[in-house]
């Protein structure tokens, strides 16, 4: 963005100012032109942020050469901070279901306990486990088992709010937390889960549909000294009760 700041009756530091300040182009290039001798707005200019400046007369091959260099700086920076973006993303997401992974939930999962003890917040979390996901790869493919799981993570992001943290821990397992949800609501949150599941098949593979279900395992914070491992070890004893009882089905932590 190239701004004259002589230009009548407008402020010309003022437009550079709302660009920068605004998020739409807070990261775009600004270049001011300015009289000579007029260093005193060329500074309050180069205060505010704008890149590079030219001085009246134009020349027009100046002009171009620093609108250029401008433009390559700012491609440059755009693919720096998508690749560090990128980086952030996939340290702390499952690369084929785009749900968090467990390197996330174990860093978060105790910040959100102690944030609801220290609030008297409700907490739960469910655990969740595919029924017989190992015939799935055994009998139609690893693809195919891939597929599979996609799909239950798309699923499982449509059956719980945004404000939920759901995430693939390993496997064919996977992990929801329920901020402010007690038992009987994490037990309802995951038969709605369960039956979204069981309801419509799996396209597996072109011409392969495929009956899935899941058992689910619900745990909620006992007290104050309740860890996160404690936590999950509660729902993961609920979740093998689950599958010894015939699975397709949710069981609640005892305790």
């Amino acid at each position: 963005i190239i701004v004259n700041l002589d230009m009548e009756g407008v402020d010309g530091l003022r437009i550079c100012s709302q660009l920068k300040s605004m998020e739409q182009t807070r990261q775009t290039p600004v270049l001011i032109i300015v009289d000579p001798g007029d260093h005193q707005r060329l500074l309050r200019g180069l205060d505010i942020g704008v890149n590079d400046y030219l001085i009246r007369p134009l020349d027009r091959q100046e002009l171009l050469a620093r609108v250029s260099t401008q433009i390559r700086r700012h491609r440059y920076t755009e693919q720096l901070r998508t690749s560090l973006r990128t980086s952030m993303e996939m340290a702390i997401t499952d690369p084929l279901t785009g749900l968090y992974n467990r390197r996330y939930l174990e860093s978060h999962l105790s910040h959100l306990i102690t944030h609801a003890v220290n609030r008297g917040k409700l907490l739960s979390v469910l655990t969740l486990d595919v029924d017989f996901f190992k015939a799935v790869n055994d009998t139609h493919g690893h693809d195919a088992g891939d597929r599979v799981l996609q799909e239950l993570a798309a699923r499982l992001r449509a059956a719980v709010r945004s404000s939920d943290l759901a995430c693939r821990t390993g496997g064919e397992e996977f992990v929801v937390v329920l901020a402010e949800a007690d038992l009987p609501t994490a037990e309802t949150v995951g038969e709605r889960v369960r039956r979204m599941v069981a309801a419509k098949p799996f396209l597996a593979a072109p011409g392969c549909s495929l009956t899935i279900t899941i058992s689910l395992g619900a745990a909620s914070l006992a007290g104050l000294d309740d860890t996160a491992e404690d936590l999950l070890k509660r729902a993961d004893l609920a979740l093998y009760r689950a599958k010894r009882e015939g699975r397709n089905r949710v069981s609640l932590s005892a305790a």
